[in-house]
């Protein structure tokens, strides 16, 4: 009974194990698409600071009409993918959140298995324990029987 027990806390573990394994993929996969989202995101960011510069020497040196409407075009259009890229940039974070949730359940439940598989250790070294003081107990007892 108690090497049947074993065997199933043992796949338990590796399920636990396995579990553990698939959520730290995700969890690093979904870092790496977090960090790449916000490098997109500083550079969108830094892009369109340097194009606001442009945009303020230029207006400085005098530029047409036309110019200026092309200008702000483009803006509306930076704006935009700078919005786009931030709702993403949201998004794989909140993303990040969750896998980091899974990672932590699974942990959680691989290490409940390794507590409950050290106090099987434990009591199964107890009742051991017991039955040998009882074999030694008893040899005492007979030695001292046969002594007198």
């Amino acid at each position: 009974m108690a090497t049947r027990a074993a065997g199933v806390m043992k796949m338990l573990k590796d399920i636990a194990q396995k579990e553990v394994d698939t959520a730290t993929e995700a969890l690093a996969e979904a870092m790496k698409i977090a960090d790449e989202a916000q490098s997109k995101y500083d550079l969108l960011v830094e892009y369109r600071n340097d194009y606001s510069k442009s945009l303020a020497q230029s207006l400085e040196m005098g530029i047409g009409a036309l110019a200026y409407q092309n200008f702000q075009g483009f803006f509306r259009k930076l704006d935009q993918a700078v919005k786009g890229q931030f709702e993403m940039l949201v998004s794989a974070q909140h993303h990040v959140l969750v896998q980091k949730k899974r990672w932590k359940e699974s942990q959680r439940k691989k290490l409940s298995y390794d507590v409950l598989e050290q106090r099987d250790v434990e009591k199964q070294a107890k009742v051991a324990n017991k039955k040998e003081q009882l074999m030694m107990d008893e040899f005492a007892m007979r030695a001292t029987r046969h002594a007198k």
